[in-house]
């Protein structure tokens, strides 16, 4: 068999394996921490989820640091806590997962999208302009793969119009932006630690906040929005009761575990992605019809996703791209089908294909090749070579 053929095309794979897009790695550190927390006292709302809690808050330098189980639910709580609701309009950008539209959704407020700044795949200050009304009370960027938002460009309509920023950071655990670590800035963040993300509690997500009262209103709304102290507890000290309607997303001290563990590995984690994002960008620096990640602006990302965009200079449309890669065993991913093209909000909020130009040329190159801490040397030089070799065939 010619080995210059893509699988897709009659040729043989270059991966036995399926290499995904994206992955956990799990230590004997994590693993005898969990363990040590199912032999003792308290396997959820214990003390190791404080643990964990405060040492994510010192680790950003945050005052509040409030622990759900999902990047979803913490969206839902971060969303709450900052008081939208219904009435309300929040901006957001149209290229992420749902969850980033549902802060706003969840809290019974409308989404508003705006589109985005195409070199950084996140929220253009000067379209946000184009969509504030009377009724915009709260914007919520999302730091696309990692690369951070126009942070400053955002935080100044944010202070022209006097809206709450509520950044969704969850790609982007372990980044700085000029020095400070990426969701600290103000008003509120959110963070994700699903397996694929940059640190894992199997299922899990963040609220992060330097303002009190948002933080209270997020603890209480995670477990039932319920008082465990009203006056009547002195005396009766079973007492306790619901003031409004909350949530049970409250987390395993299982989870907190596997949390702190994987903080002592953040380092190793970001050094990894970096020696792989080093090989991809060199490897296709001289590959036509391919964009590669933005280079960093007064930061350094903790990438979560290397998604490039594939152009009409590859040779094929991200289509086939996609499936020739998937044929050679290698899994990719696209990140995100634009909210405005989902039935939800065309349905609900008139959204419609067309609206966000810049979205839609950026999502019909996308794609996000493999990129995780537990990818060796050969896993890398086989993602290239099923690049090279695609690119290669439709050149000839």
């Amino acid at each position: 068999m010619d080995e210059r053929i893509p699988a897709h095309y009659g040729g043989d794979p270059i991966r036995d394996a399926v290499l995904g897009y994206g992955g956990q790695s799990i230590g004997d550190e994590e693993k005898q921490r969990v363990l040590d927390v199912l032999d003792g006292d308290y396997i959820t709302r214990g003390p190791t989820v404080d643990e964990f809690e405060d040492r994510v808050a010192d680790f950003l330098n945050v005052e509040h640091a409030i622990a759900t189980t999902s990047g979803t639910t913490a969206l839902h709580l971060a969303g709450e806590g900052a008081g939208f609701g219904p009435g309300d309009e929040v901006i957001t950008t149209p290229l992420t997962f749902v969850s980033t539209a549902h802060a706003a959704t969840y809290a019974g407020a409308d989404p508003v999208f705006a589109d985005i700044d195409p070199h950084r795949r996140a929220l253009d200050p000067d379209a946000v302009r184009e969509q504030i009304t009377d009724d915009t009370v709260g914007l919520v960027p999302m730091h696309y793969a990692g690369h951070p938002a126009d942070i400053e460009g955002l935080l100044d309509v944010a202070d022209e119009y006097d809206l709450t920023v509520l950044w969704d950071a969850c790609h982007g655990f372990g980044g700085t932006w000029r020095g400070e670590p990426l969701g600290s800035q103000r008003d509120l963040a959110t963070f994700s630690f699903h397996p694929v993300k940059n640190i894992t509690t199997g299922e899990g997500g963040m609220v992060v906040t330097d303002n009190d009262d948002i933080a209270e209103r997020a603890r209480r709304l995670r477990s039932f929005d319920m008082n465990y102290d009203p006056p009547e507890h002195a005396d009766e000290p079973w007492y306790q009761v619901a003031e409004g309607v909350g949530y049970n997303y409250n987390v395993t001290d299982i989870q907190a575990a596997l949390g702190l563990e994987q903080l002592e590995r953040l380092e190793e984690f970001k050094e990894r992605r970096d020696e792989i994002i080093a090989r991809y960008d060199e490897a296709f620096a001289d590959v036509s019809g391919i964009r590669t990640p933005p280079d960093p602006e007064e930061s350094d990302p903790m990438y979560h996703l290397y998604a490039v965009e594939i152009r009409d200079e590859f040779g094929c449309d991200r289509g086939e791209f996609v499936n020739a890669m998937h044929d050679e065993n290698v899994g990719v991913q696209v990140h995100y089908v634009p909210l405005h093209y989902h039935p939800l909000f065309q349905e609900e909020y008139g959204c419609e294909r067309g609206d966000f130009p810049n979205t839609e040329r950026v999502y019909e190159g996308l794609v996000s090749l493999p990129l995780f801490p537990g990818m060796d040397d050969s896993d890398v030089a086989d993602v290239i070579q099923a690049v090279e070799r695609l690119h290669r065939y439709h050149a000839e």
